[in-house]
């Protein structure tokens, strides 16, 4: 046993404490979901124009106006100006000084009908904006409380029988929090399972085995490479939640949605006992591949046969969205490869019951236990054969005494 840790000690050391890992592994995530979020932001600032919008009111509705309720961020307020007449407007429209003008007839509040007059594309945050002014102006005589209500319109709140789970337009983001977490451990898993393959291989192209195997057993040998590796993966995970969670802990007092992210014990239960299982299952059949082939470039055409069904779930979003607790939900949810995904993606839609859960998790134990041995067994039987693959058939063919 002191040998396993020995042996999984040196594959964590030789790894996480490398430059090429904390500059790629560590480091790439984290920039890209900086880059992404980047992005969105620049769309939506692009999408946001804070100069003026002006209007001609011919309904005396605008006579004596209210202002309209700020607009939720990151959108910023456009002022409204009034002019008196469509001449004065249409002059300070085309000097620049407003962006739009809208004109509202005598007959407006019979009709409903106004019109609208700019020179470049007039973008949907302003007209909202303007839009939410009339309705203040409409509503002035109502209640002020009920006219807030009103221009913000109706929030709708899902919530699971028990009370328990709840869901509406201001945390929507809560269905996607489980869906972000199984796309890290897929990252994860297949980066620390690809260190594992490429260091077995290289091992017996260097006959580093015929050292190896006169100090260690092979079971040994592979579950303490299996052990090290997975624990690479789960330190990325960390790594990469702390540089997730920290700026939500930052800015959630200054962006009012952060406030709503929440992370259940439910998603606690299904990452510590189907995730971490599935982890060390994935991390065993690559290891039993990088036993099994004569140089890394075989392996990595092997490894789509495990990559494919890890991303079913996602390839039926929608089936699994529209009905999470359906026969093919429940059938993805209890085999090894696709467990994973879809128990992440029914959690942020559903409450799982507790007997799929915990089949589900002694499903992913058994093949992590199972994935371990076939790798220990692959590598008793093909370490020495340099150059030459070791056919599956001979993996699971019974040996002879």
């Amino acid at each position: 046993m002191n040998k396993l840790w020995h042996v999984a000690w040196h594959e964590y050391r030789r790894h996480v404490f490398n430059r090429r890992f904390v500059l790629v592994s560590l480091l790439s995530v984290p920039l890209v979901m900086l880059m992404m979020v980047g992005l969105v932001y620049l769309i939506i600032s692009l999408d946001i124009n804070t100069t003026p919008l002006g209007y001609v009111d011919f309904s005396g509705l605008l006579a004596d106006p209210v202002s309209a309720p700020a607009p939720e961020p990151p959108d910023r307020p456009v002022p409204i100006l009034p002019f008196e007449t469509e001449a004065d407007a249409r002059s300070a429209l085309e000097a620049g000084q407003i962006q739009a003008y809208y004109v509202l007839p005598a007959d407006y509040l019979s009709t409903g009908r106004l019109s609208v007059v700019h020179l470049g594309a007039l973008k949907s945050p302003a007209r909202i904006q303007f839009y939410n002014y009339l309705t203040a102006n409409l509503l002035k005589s109502t209640d002020p409380v009920i006219a807030n209500r009103l221009v913000k319109g109706a929030e709708i709140i899902v919530q699971s029988p028990d009370g328990s789970r709840s869901i509406s337009s201001k945390n929507w983001f809560n269905v996607l929090v489980p869906m972000v977490a199984g796309i890290a451990f897929i990252i994860a898993m297949f980066s620390t399972g690809g260190y594992l393959m490429q260091a077995v291989v290289e091992e017996k192209e260097n006959r580093t085995m015929e050292v190896v195997i006169t100090s260690v057993s092979p079971n040994q040998f592979m579950a303490g490479k299996i052990i090290g590796d997975t624990s690479i993966g789960l330190t990325q995970i960390f790594l990469w939640m702390l540089f997730i969670v920290i700026p939500i802990l930052v800015l959630r007092d200054t962006i009012s949605f952060l406030r709503g992210i929440q992370i259940t014990p439910q998603t606690l239960l299904l990452v510590i006992f189907v995730m971490f299982p599935a982890f060390v299952m994935v991390s065993g059949l690559m290891a039993a591949i990088g036993a099994t082939v004569s140089e890394a470039r075989e392996g990595q055409q092997m490894v789509g046969i495990i990559s494919l069904p890890i991303w079913i779930p996602y390839m039926l979003t929608g089936a699994l969205m529209s009905n999470p607790n359906s026969p093919l939900a429940i059938g993805l949810s209890l085999f090894p490869l696709t467990a994973p995904l879809t128990m992440l993606m029914r959690d942020g839609l559903t409450i799982l019951p507790a007997w799929q859960v915990a089949l589900s998790s002694g499903i992913q134990v058994f093949c992590a236990v199972g994935a371990i041995w076939l790798a220990g067994r692959a590598f008793r039987l093909g370490m020495l054969r340099y150059g030459k693959r070791l056919k599956w058939r001979e993996v699971f063919a019974r040996q002879r005494s």
